[in-house]
């Protein structure tokens, strides 16, 4: 990981706060699952799937945070990420949410690096935070202000948003581009410009020498 060079934003969409990574991540997983449905079949050989439709798409990553000057660490960073898993009631709902137990979701949050064309809207599934590095000393050892922290993110997409539609017309435009380049690449491969693989000699047959 570097601190060199551009680094990727999330933004909390609750009160429109960012977060500028520190380190971008080093890897970002993706899935998507596709449901089937199978219909009985006793005493059959086999059974019959049907397809019943697509769950929404996940990412989930990690990033670090490491402050090793500040008198509090990364606790500010923390902080952030903690949000990110709690209860949102929103600015109209903070009010009422002193009174009860009000089952408010986690904020979504704008995230675009890696996955997308530009940036979309996504709802947090876990946030994992592991801390470490704590400061020593008489007053900041008691309090263990941790210096580096590990922050592990899963999210799924919202599927529904207008951004993501605009992005699915970027990525149909892209499979195109794909699908031209792989194309010219093996032409050329085929042709003999620009290719990596070793061409075999051919076979020669030993002429015996002459006595």
């Amino acid at each position: 990981m570097s601190e060199k060079g551009g680094h990727a934003i999330i933004i909390n969409t609750s009160n429109w706060m960012p977060f500028i990574f520190q380190f971008n991540p080093e890897s970002i997983e993706t899935k998507k699952k596709i449901s089937y449905a199978t219909a009985p079949n006793i005493g059959g050989s086999s059974k019959k799937k049907y397809f019943s439709g697509f769950d929404a798409k996940e990412i989930s990553f990690t990033i670090k945070c490491v402050d090793k000057e500040s008198a509090t660490g990364v606790m500010g960073e923390i902080s952030y990420f903690e949000q990110l898993r709690e209860p949102d009631p929103g600015l109209l709902g903070i009010a009422n949410s002193f009174w009860g137990n009000e089952n408010y979701p986690p904020p979504q949050v704008l995230f675009q690096f890696g996955v997308s064309f530009i940036p979309l809207f996504w709802d947090v599934i876990s946030v994992n935070i592991t801390e470490d590095h704590f400061h020593s000393g008489m007053v900041r050892g008691m309090l263990g202000f941790p210096k580096v922290c590990e922050v592990e993110i899963s999210l799924s997409l919202d599927e529904d948003g207008i951004f993501n539609k605009a992005n699915q017309v970027a990525k149909k435009a892209a499979v195109i581009a794909a699908t031209a380049k792989s194309t010219v690449r093996e032409t050329k491969t085929l042709l003999g410009r620009g290719s990596t693989r070793r061409e075999i000699p051919p076979y020669k047959i030993p002429i015996p020498p002459k006595w």
